[in-house]
């Protein structure tokens, strides 16, 4: 079987070789493609051999010029998706023979074979993109695909491959953003070694027969819709916690355990049984003993014991009812008393909280003098006095303090953290950083005339990527389940050193009588606020409200802008006075109106939109180094997904601070 496999492969070629006279050198491996693929519904109709493939009418098939102008274009990606095209795995070989393709797509087909039969590695040098999802490929999983050093996006989900997922796959494959392997038969445990990919935005391991303990960090970092259907999976982010120490031997690739490591484990299994109830013996003679001694203790020193333990009841009753939290890095002394004799001055009112910018006095005596600093005085924070709400039960109140504790440990360079907080019966005071320079709303739309300096497209892109990865490390490390509800530019403060920080996340959930649910469309709504974000970085237009849309009006403008071909309308008039930067600024333009997609789930994860934007800046870099004849900065390369709208990728939570 193998061997005639390989006549045809061997004809196909003979055959397209020598018919193909066109003038790209990769047509003779796609016709040989085409020779033995079936196509019941002519797909490829348009690959003839008297066309060029880079002329553009073959279907599915793009091209690229290398750098030299006298070398003919080549073949750069080829994405046949959904065309009930057919054929053995074997016929993947002849597309390996595509030296320049970047970027393959086979999705929703009908390809079978054994998978691991296909030596990808020819493919090395270039591919980024590798989509074979919804197909029938069968057997282990390629282990030539380790070879692609390059490799951004991998979907092998909706097939039939088994044996183990390669322990080794994370040390191998370095620059993973995305990987899915949903919806197969694999076994065996889920390798740690994918923990050391370090731009992993997207895992999902779901539908098969993996076993054993999730790996922490792949636990931190992904929801449970990562590893969800794999019944002999435990641990976090799951429901089904781990008994023990979870450990899944496998002597093969097909996920069968040896009968010799059975019956070792059986053996181990009664040792233990005879240990534990030695030792059961042991602590009910032992507890006994306890109980005894214990009782005539306490028979000894009732009446002198009855009034510190009603005291100690009492001093615990106080203390549920008040308490102050301080967190790493807070003042001092805080107390609730320091903050109400300190100079207090309101900054705004909202509809979650009031908030006053705070000098808390110091020990010493401060001067009277109209001139002194602020530093002299006391350190400044600003608190926010949280509304209550009425009737709320004991439950709602310690879900509270236990939430605020949570935002107590949040620590990133972009988000505004909580120092402290004070918490009663009548109060809920939180104390956090305070940020001089104002929101990027003031920045942005104050002082709009001829006075203005102008903030340039270099501070804004910063800026931008800033507040992404504030919102993505906190899209991640509250797993999931917080949102910020009303993302807008006025919450996104300038600190004095030009770094864009996060505010107010998570503050709606501290006035919701019942824990919030699970429901991933809350981050998308942020998502679309944040992409909203962009285009008043873009634009420099403010979101309007004058008809009730509030934030949709901007969108919907610029989407009718983009549709009518007059992009250079968008920008704002600030970002034209500079040249060389319109290709970063329509990158950038794609990247909001990806954002602020009508429909939730064609909204990217805040995760891939930082990496697009940390890409878009490195673009930039690299142009302004080879203008001013500096050193090329190392910089990342991202190329999208044949589907720009699939939502491909989860947020890693970046890394406090």
């Amino acid at each position: 079987m193998a061997a005639s496999r390989v006549l045809l492969l061997v004809m196909a070629l003979l055959a397209a070789g020598c018919a193909a006279s066109a003038a790209s050198p990769d047509a003779a491996a796609l016709l040989a493609f085409k020779s033995v693929c079936s196509d019941p519904t002519a797909a490829l109709g348009s690959w003839t051999e008297s066309s060029d493939p880079c002329a553009g009418a073959w279907r599915g098939v793009r091209c690229q010029r290398p750098s030299p102008s006298s070398v003919p274009p080549r073949v750069r990606r080829v994405v046949l998706e959904g065309l009930r095209l057919g054929g053995h795995a074997a016929a993947l070989e002849l597309l390996a023979d595509l030296p320049a393709l970047s970027s393959l797509s086979l999705k929703n087909n009908t390809f079978t074979g054994a998978l691991h039969g296909v030596d990808f590695s020819r493919l090395a040098p270039h591919l980024k993109l590798l989509y074979l999802s919804g197909n029938g490929f069968s057997g282990r999983f390629p282990d030539s695909v380790l070879r692609l050093r390059h490799l951004r996006r991998l979907d092998l989900s909706g097939n039939r491959l088994a044996g183990t997922i390669p322990p080794e796959i994370g040390h191998r494959l370095r620059a993973l953003l995305t990987l899915n392997l949903a919806l197969n038969s694999f076994v065996g445990a889920v390798p740690v070694s994918l923990e050391a990919v370090p731009k992993l935005a997207e895992l999902n391991v779901s539908g098969n027969h993996l076993e054993g303990r999730i790996p922490s960090r792949l636990a931190a970092a992904f929801p449970s819709s990562s590893f969800a259907g794999n019944p002999g999976l435990c641990g976090a982010p799951l429901a089904h916690r781990c008994n023990g120490s979870q450990q899944i031997v496998y002597s093969n690739g097909s996920g069968e355990t040896s009968d010799g490591s059975r019956a070792a484990r059986g053996k181990i299994h009664d040792r233990w049984m005879v240990v534990m109830i030695m030792s059961a013996v042991g602590a009910a003679v032992a507890s006994l003993v306890a109980a005894a001694l214990c009782a005539v203790l306490l028979l000894k020193n009732r009446k002198a014991a009855r009034r510190p333990r009603a005291r100690s009841a009492s001093a615990n009753s106080t203390v549920a009812r008040e308490e102050t939290v301080r967190f790493d890095g807070c003042c001092v002394e805080f107390d609730v008393a320091t903050l109400m004799q300190g100079a207090a001055e309101m900054l705004g009112k909202g509809a979650t909280a009031t908030t006053y910018r705070v000098v808390m006095r110091g020990n010493s005596d401060t001067s009277d003098d109209a001139g002194v600093e602020d530093a002299q005085q006391g350190e400044v924070v600003v608190v926010k006095r949280m509304r209550r709400r009425e009737g709320a039960s004991r439950e709602d109140e310690r879900r509270r303090r236990e939430l605020a504790r949570e935002m107590g440990t949040w620590r990133h360079s972009n988000i505004v953290g909580l120092r402290a907080f004070y918490a009663s019966a009548e109060e809920l005071l939180l104390v956090f950083d305070y940020i001089p320079n104002g929101s990027l709303h003031s920045l942005l739309h104050e002082n709009r005339g001829p006075a203005r300096v102008p903030l340039d497209w270099q501070t804004r892109l910063k800026l931008a990527q800033d507040a992404a990865h504030g919102l993505a490390y906190l899209h991640g490390v509250s797993g999931g389940k917080l949102s910020h509800r009303h993302l807008t530019s006025s919450n996104i403060l300038v600190d004095g050193s030009g770094t864009a920080r996060v505010s107010d996340f998570a503050l709606l959930q501290l006035l919701a009588p019942a824990p919030p649910p699970g429901d991933p469309s809350l981050q998308k709504q942020d998502v679309h606020g944040f992409g909203v974000v962009l285009l008043e970085l873009l634009t420099g237009r403010q979101p309007s409200a004058e008809d009730g849309g509030g934030a949709q009006d901007l969108p919907r403008w610029a989407r009718a802008v983009v549709r009518e071909e007059w992009t250079s309308e968008v920008f704002d008039v600030e970002l034209l006075r500079g040249r060389g930067a319109e290709d970063e600024m329509v990158a950038l333009l794609q990247m909001a109106l990806l954002c602020v997609a009508e429909e939730p789930g064609q909204r990217p994860r805040m995760a891939v939109v930082a990496k697009m934007i940390e890409d878009i800046r490195d673009r930039g870099s690299k142009r302004s180094n080879k203008f001013s004849a500096s050193p090329s900065q190392a910089g990342r390369s991202y190329e999208s997904s044949p589907c720009v709208s699939e939502d491909t990728t989860r947020s890693t939570p970046a890394s406090s601070s």
